[in-house]
């Protein structure tokens, strides 16, 4: 709530507003409307910390209510005020057309005038009202004061699960037994959530002796839905949403004779007769294979178990209090202060051994720097609450939570939208928050995502996310979140947030965002739906994914949407009356794979920060002249894009180009010059189309100031239609490219491609020159070195001994460095034998696949 009053007052207070105020003489209004919102704001700790109060929960809703209504609305006078000064810029007869239309100077100011006092109206009853309930007033968090009280994070991970050694090695003797009888034995986990049933499970599928006994390892996450269909594609990996038939005869070819290891994580289903219909598909696997269930049920573990199911319980005091040590305390001298130690141990005991509720409660302490009489406080009076619940664990969740700033708390409640189980690209995540507008701005230099990262930070670090993973170069990439933390952002968000099961949504005049997996149409027609400002639709897999044109062209009733995400639905057109939905900071349209072009009106956007269009297949062209505002740009997977669209050069926020594509009409990458604010991975494709200019490129460097830069794929066009035939692979003679006249060419591009010394991952693709340039030795940071299809590279250059922090080396069909670099008796490969992994193939392994 704060952060949308925070939002609202900003706007009014902002440099064009103050300008709007004079065009549409609406300064008084505005000025009234800034006073009533920040008397309002004053109070809102008291009445939060008062919600428990009937009357109190009602304010409060009907305030976040008119705050939404009016930040809509100031967020529609901004939006106007920028396309009348496009306009503005625009001919005579434009301007002369424009003043005459519907939305001219004169109309549209009477009707802001309306709407402005109509929401004054209702602040100033709600100011009333605020007497009567006794709020008083408190001071606000400070959220870079919160930020900075430390900079470090508590995290653990789940390679250090503490406490759990008896139970691993318990499963580890079942899983490692040589005098199995069974082809497939079925050893249950059990315990209430929160315990680390999971963790437990990681720990053991992860560890080395086990890896290497089985020929297969699997994961499949089942929660609640029990789709034998479902649970049978994730096993053998199958994208195509084939017939069950088909899948059936997948998975069997798959394990057939195999010695299998499979995890089904946190099972709800009791109904013996679908586990026995699962269950006969897994028996064609070889003698010895297992399966580990988690659950929460012991009808579960009774109706799959053919080992005696292992009851996980709380941990000891012992191995309690070491978990909360290691996330409560930062430095030596903490976990040497008697004092906070021992109030440390009354707090353990209210977690009842439970590590989630003990790495939350150590997180929040942790994470607010507090001292030995707030310890006490916190021990006396807080905990003091949790004795009152029945479910002291959900109890001790939400405490943390009820403790966040109110900027996390609209982070947090987010993820409401997404189903348990869900993988959270961080990425996305922070780009979702930032077009919602739950990121504060920072009083320094930081971008909005920098801040979002210290948002995902800290409420990783307070266990509300958990399970991550990290990308080649160590940075954190995706997450999950535990099941009883979904359950709470589910409970917080009330009928603000909807996420539609079924075919139909119960969408309330009050709700604002909303996600489906097929409540599409519904969603679409609903009489509140104008209200939306997130709009999520992600299809299951055997859902029919085909978007009618006729629902497309009802987005127009979503005026105030900030965010619209149709995720792999055979979109065949978005209709140019997209460029009414005139809010929209975030568009993800990935996985469209029939899409082939976007609408001119897409770059009315004046908004736009983010457009996804990663995986749309048959994307051929982008329009020209995308808007200034837009951040974030992802084309990786259009490989049918024949061209960047003109204008790219003007877009100087742009932080993610995941794709460059050259052609003959335009051979010049001079657009990339500018764009130095980019980050992350950058693919430039088709290098062959600069040939032509090899002499200017050489000198151009249109890379190197580009310092923020982590991975870049440079890629020659290489001819690889012979390989599309893979049954008459073995008949075909291995491949020798000859020295030819585009050598020199390639090795003068490859030098004026020079990127930052910072780079830590670089791919080079179909390159025909013979040497590398000297740069190569220049990039200290460098951690992955890929070179796929350069049959013309006779030798690495020596300066690769110069890459230092270098970890991973590939080349992928390189014939003649593939005789060079063979290990051990190749005639180079004492040069490269101190790289960690060394990986030298005849092609890439997502295609040797195919001949294995």
């Amino acid at each position: 709530m704060e952060a949308l009053a925070v939002t609202v007052l900003e706007k009014l207070s902002s440099a064009a507003y103050k300008e709007l105020e004079i065009i549409w003489n609406l300064k008084e209004d505005i000025e009234r409307m800034k006073n009533t919102v920040s008397m309002i704001k004053a109070v809102l700790l008291d009445a939060e910390a008062k919600a428990n109060n009937h009357q109190v929960s009602n304010w409060l809703e009907e305030l976040k209510d008119v705050l939404y209504d009016a930040d809509d609305l100031l967020d529609d006078f901004s939006v106007e005020n920028l396309r009348r000064k496009v306009m503005a810029g625009k001919n005579i007869v434009k301007q002369t057309r424009f003043f005459f239309s519907k939305s001219n100077k004169v109309a549209y100011g009477l009707k802001l005038g309306h709407k402005m006092k109509e929401i004054q109206k209702r602040l100033d009853d709600i100011a009333k009202t605020k007497q009567a309930l006794q709020l008083n007033d408190r001071p606000m968090e400070n959220p870079i004061a919160y930020r900075e009280q430390r900079q470090t994070y508590s995290f653990v991970s789940k390679d250090e699960v503490i406490g759990r050694d008896e139970e691993k090695r318990c499963i580890k003797s079942y899983l490692l037994d040589d005098n199995a009888t069974n082809n497939v034995s079925i050893i249950p986990i059990v315990g209430i959530g929160g315990l680390g049933k999971t963790a437990l499970a990681q720990l053991v599928y992860n560890d080395n002796d086990v890896q290497r006994y089985f020929e297969l390892k699997m994961w499949v996450y089942v929660s609640d839905e029990f789709d034998i269909k479902k649970i049978s594609r994730e096993i053998v990996g199958d994208e195509k949403n084939s017939q069950m038939e088909q899948v059936q005869q997948q998975l069997r070819n798959k394990i057939q004779g195999k010695k299998f290891l499979l995890v089904l994580d946190d099972m709800w289903n009791e109904d013996r007769e679908l586990w026995l219909k699962l269950k006969s598909l897994l028996m064609e696997g070889g003698k010895g294979s297992m399966v580990i269930v988690t659950t929460r049920s012991q009808t579960v573990a009774k109706i799959t178990g053919t080992h005696p199911p292992l009851f996980l319980k709380g941990l000891d005091s012992q191995k309690s209090q070491e978990l909360f040590s290691r996330v409560a305390f930062s430095v030596s001298k903490e976990r040497n202060d008697l004092e906070l130690l021992a109030i440390g141990r009354d707090i353990v005991k209210k977690c009842a051994g439970i590590p989630l509720a003990i790495r939350t409660i150590g997180s929040l302490l942790f994470s607010r720097n507090l001292g030995k009489s707030d310890w006490l406080y916190f021990k006396d009076v807080e905990f003091s609450k949790i004795d009152q619940h029945k479910d002291k664990i959900f109890a001790i969740l939400k405490l943390s939570y009820d403790h966040l700033p109110s900027f996390l708390k609209k982070c947090f409640a987010y993820c409401s939208l997404f189903p348990k189980g869900f993988v959270f690209e961080k990425k996305t995540l922070i780009q979702l928050w930032a077009a919602e507008g739950f990121i504060q701005p920072s009083n320094d230099v930081r971008r909005v995502e920098d801040v979002g990262h210290e948002y995902f930070m800290s409420l990783l670090s307070m266990s509300f996310f958990q399970d991550i993973t990290v990308d080649d170069c160590g940075d954190i990439c995706n997450c999950k979140m535990h099941d009883l933390m979904h359950d709470l952002a589910q409970l917080m968000v009330g009928n603000e947030y909807v996420m539609a099961e079924g075919e139909e949504a119960n969408i309330g005049n009050k709700t604002r965002f909303l996600s489906s997996h097929n409540a599409l149409q519904f969603a679409l027609t609903s009489s509140s739906s104008y209200k939306l400002r997130t709009f999520l639709l992600c299809p299951k897999t055997n859902a029919s994914n085909y978007l009618r044109q006729s629902n497309v062209l009802s987005f127009s009733g979503l005026k105030f949407l900030r965010v619209l995400t149709l995720c792999g639905l055979n979109i065949l057109a978005i209709p140019n009356s997209i460029e009414e939905m005139k809010h929209l900071r975030y568009i993800d349209l990935s996985k469209s794979i029939v899409l082939k072009d976007l609408p001119p009106g897409i770059t009315s956007l004046q908004n736009l920060q983010t457009l996804k269009l990663s995986d749309c297949s048959e994307l051929e062209i982008l329009p020209e002249n995308l808007n200034k505002s837009l951040r974030h740009l992802e084309l990786n997977g259009c490989e049918r894009l024949r061209c960047m669209p003109q204008g790219l050069v003007q877009l100087v926020n742009l932080q993610t180009l995941t794709l460059f594509v050259l052609n003959n009409r335009s051979t010049n990458v001079n657009e990339l010059g500018e764009l130095n604010n980019l980050r992350g991975r950058l693919e430039i494709k088709r290098l062959d189309f600069l040939r032509n200019a090899a002499a200017e490129i050489e000198f151009v460097k249109v890379l190197l100031e580009k310092e923020h830069l982590q991975l870049l794929e440079l890629r020659w066009t290489y001819d690889e239609d012979f390989i599309e035939d893979f049954r008459h692979w073995s008949s075909l003679p291995k491949r020798v490219i000859q020295e030819n006249k585009h050598r020199l060419e390639d090795e003068k591009i490859l030098e004026g491609l020079q990127p930052h010394h910072s780079l830590q991952k670089l791919v080079i693709d179909g390159f025909c020159g013979k040497k590398l340039p000297d740069w190569i030795g220049n990039l200290s940071s460098l951690l992955t070195l890929e070179f796929h299809n350069c049959n013309g590279l006779t030798s690495l250059p020596e300066a690769m001994r110069n890459l230092v922090s270098l970890q991973k080396l590939c080349m992928y069909n390189c014939s003649l460095l593939e005789e060079r670099y063979a290990k051990p008796y190749g005639q180079d490969w004492r040069k490269i034998s101190r790289i960690r992994k060394v990986e030298i193939l005849p092609m890439r392994p997502s295609l040797l696949k195919y001949f294995t």
